[in-house]
């Protein structure tokens, strides 16, 4: 049975968790992004539940012109199907090496648009990085720099398709997560202003990951990311993380040399593809 939703129950949504839980077990990568899961909640966008002998084995979310989908190989196709039926032409998401998504959108048309690499790195000794001159650090502070935060956010990554055009009520819906910790939020300030920072996260099972590094872009260029790199995984090691992980786009080169010289090697990769519009009949 299939079902096209707008909200979503409690229940619902303790299914959905719990099924992507299981799919990350099995395939070894998430299968739904933070940002899918914060959509989880509200009416950001169209939920489609797929349910077999009662129990939900398909799921596909379409938001913000982006969908993504964990489902059985049973059922996959039904999800898909349904999503087609919302929108004409939107992004879908294959996360990890094993994902079966690839292989059916590919099946139905759909044209490769982006690659997200996932890099992993052990956490051992973490030499330690200079602040360059001038720039001191501190911890976020909940309540005071949210809308400095955004400012810096939508700046640092104002060509990115989904990082730069993050909202409040993005931000907060982060903040409520069990995972969050402002000490491992790490603000770096310039003359009073913020110019960069590493949010750090640590995962259930203790791996820690970059979640977010900015730099302003009139710091960019002066060493700042290294030292907000090195400074956040310090704090990790120092958290009990014994690895880290951390995902960058393949065009990113300018990321992808700081982090490859900082000791990353490539694990997996997602890719994003895009369901070219189809002409309406009649």
């Amino acid at each position: 049975m299939t079902q096209v939703r707008r909200e979503l129950s409690d229940e619902e949504r303790q299914a959905i968790r719990g099924l992507a839980t299981e799919l990350e077990r099995r395939d070894g990568a998430p299968p739904l992004s933070d940002q899918a899961l914060a959509d989880l909640v509200g009416d950001a966008g169209v939920h489609v539940l797929v349910r077999t002998d009662g129990h939900l084995r398909g799921y596909g979310q379409l938001a913000h012109g982006s969908a993504e989908v964990l489902a059985g190989p049973e059922e996959l196709n039904a999800v898909l199907d349904a999503l087609e039926a919302q929108a004409d032409d939107f992004e879908i998401w294959a996360h990890g090496s094993t994902s079966r998504i690839a292989a059916a959108v590919a099946a139905r048309g759909y044209e490769q648009v982006r690659l997200l690499h996932r890099l992993r790195r052990p956490l051992g000794d973490i030499a330690e990085a200079a602040w360059p001159v001038g720039v001191h650090g501190r911890t976020f502070e909940l309540g005071r720099d949210e809308p400095a935060w955004l400012a810096l956010n939508a700046a640092a990554f104002a060509h990115h398709p989904e990082q730069g055009r993050w909202t409040r009520a993005d931000l907060e819906a982060r903040e409520k997560e069990d995972w969050f910790d402002p000490d491992g939020f790490l603000i770096a300030e310039r003359s009073g202003e913020m110019i960069g920072f590493h949010w750090t996260k640590r995962h259930p099972d203790a791996v820690g990951e970059v979640y977010v590094l900015g730099v302003a872009p009139g710091a960019q260029g002066t060493g700042l990311g290294k030292a907000l790199l090195m400074k956040g995984l310090r704090h990790l090691a120092a958290s009990g993380s014994s690895e880290v992980i951390l995902y960058v786009d393949d065009d990113n080169a300018t990321a992808l040399r700081l982090y490859e010289r900082a000791g990353f090697e490539r694990a997996a990769t997602d890719i994003q593809f895009r369901r070219p519009g189809r002409a309406r009949s009649g």
